[in-house]
């Protein structure tokens, strides 16, 4: 049993680690953010030659999805080498190629200037943006845990997620904004200067990073055997070690992307709501939300990771007929507390133990290979299927409750996941700030809740 108190240089080091674990997931989807939106407005017009509009909007949108598949390959090559060589200098890495591809996309020549290889570049770059987004979010929770102090390790691996959801909001506030203040002009050139700026809080997120200390996990079994490939030894020795991972990321994956991303499209198409209550309403999720992650990390440090993770899902499954429900009485205040609802009482909850939950689930020289593999794979997956499926379903249906049995689908796969977790317990990492209620879990201990 160590030390019942934290001394200041602990808690100094947990608050940097989080604080760059948040910079870094900030940009990382402030940077996917500005492409989502830049694809929908821009990149059709600028970047591909198309004789019609719905051409230039499925092919940009075709460069928006294959960020999402690079980031399994990136999930699996950086979170090897977040394995092999330390946690601090591969997030370096990841900062600086996402920031740097961002940046890059905004000083691009159009395809009135060099043809096909506008969209080639373009397509390149978005490729290399993933690669560096694959193992940010992981790399993130994986040393804001590791750096924790007693019994707060739920709190400090939340930060990742409010950086994530901000991020976001960040760059839909940016683009909104610039369009407004520059009319005509954002369409022509100045649609440039939110990618060219993010270099300026790359180097701040940078300068922040360089500061955080390498884990004391790290350090601790740097002199111990590691294997040369870290996931082929989970998918060898851990194969259901890694299917709870899995699982447990279908409902941050398959079931919130239906709110988030579907419920425009029914929103708009099918109920006759303004496409721009809508999208407030879209990001009044991230506002809303990100105040509600650290509350709820703490809340996991005291109940468990596993019971506030299991609540997510039940909330999941008796939340998802009412809020079909309210958003077809067409009022759009109701149409608000419903998905917000929805996304505070699902989403929150759920990245809110997500990242305890993970990064305790596998021991410490497999960790971020598992956290990265597991989260990036379902996330490109479901993530970029779901609204598809939900697409399709209602399609064929004309009526939302195919949708909201898929949802649910996804809800219990996870909460199977989630109880099915007990079974597995990570090597106990030995740090000497990590008391009995705080540190990741022993291999030969009764899980807690």
């Amino acid at each position: 049993m160590t030390s019942e108190t934290t001394t200041a240089p602990q808690r100094r080091a947990a608050r940097r680690a989080a604080a760059a674990a948040l910079v870094g997931t900030l940009i990382e989807w402030y940077d996917f953010a500005l492409y989502g939106a830049a694809a929908a407005l821009i990149f059709n017009v600028q970047f591909f030659g198309a004789s019609d509009q719905l051409t230039g909007l499925l092919s940009a949108f075709a460069t928006f999805a294959v960020g999402y598949f690079a980031r399994p390959i990136g999930g699996i090559v950086f979170g090897h080498l977040g394995d092999r060589i330390g946690r601090k200098p591969v997030m370096i890495i990841t900062l600086l190629i996402m920031g740097l591809s961002t940046a890059a996309m905004g000083l691009l020549p159009t395809y009135a200037s060099i043809g096909i290889w506008a969209a080639i570049l373009l397509v390149i770059l978005r490729i290399v943006q993933g690669l560096g987004a694959g193992a940010e979010y992981a790399g993130a929770i994986t040393l804001s845990a590791e750096a924790s102090t007693k019994g707060r390790r739920g709190y400090y691996s939340s930060w990742s997620g409010v950086g994530l959801w901000l991020g976001s909001a960040l760059g839909l506030l940016t683009f909104q904004a610039l369009v407004w203040m520059m009319g005509d002009a954002f369409f022509e050139w100045g649609w440039r200067i939110p990618f060219v700026a993010s270099i300026i809080v790359v180097a701040v997120s940078l300068f922040i990073r360089l500061k955080v200390a390498e884990t004391h996990t790290v350090r601790k079994t740097a002199d111990t055997s590691v294997d040369r490939v870290p996931l082929l030894r989970l998918l060898a020795t851990e194969k259901r070690r890694l299917a709870v991972a899995l699982g447990s990321n279908f409902l941050l994956s398959g079931f919130t992307y239906i709110p988030q991303v579907w419920a425009l499209s029914y929103l708009t198409n099918n109920l006759g709501i303004a496409a721009s209550i809508a999208l407030a309403i879209n990001a009044a999720f991230f506002i809303v939300g990100a105040p509600f992650l650290p509350f709820f990390g703490r809340v996991g440090d005291r109940i468990g990771r596993r019971r506030l993770f299991t609540g997510a899902a039940v909330f999941a499954i008796a939340w998802t007929v009412p809020m079909f429900l309210l958003m077809d009485t067409r009022n759009p205040w109701l149409i608000a507390f419903a998905l917000v609802t929805c996304w505070v009482g699902v989403a929150a909850t759920g990245v809110a133990a997500q990242g305890a939950f993970l990064t305790e689930l596998f021991p410490p020289e497999t960790r971020f290979s598992g956290v990265a593999f597991a989260r990036e794979l379902t996330g490109a997956i479901l993530g970029g299927l779901a609204p598809l499926i939900a697409t399709a379903l209602f399609a064929a249906t004309n009526h939302w409750w195919a949708i909201a049995i898929f949802m649910i689908a996804n809800a219990l796969v996870t909460l199977v996941a989630v109880r099915l977790s007990k079974h597995f317990r990570s090597d106990a990492d030995q740090d000497h700030e990590i008391t009995d209620d705080a540190r990741l879990p022993d291999s030969h201990a009764t899980s807690v809740d």
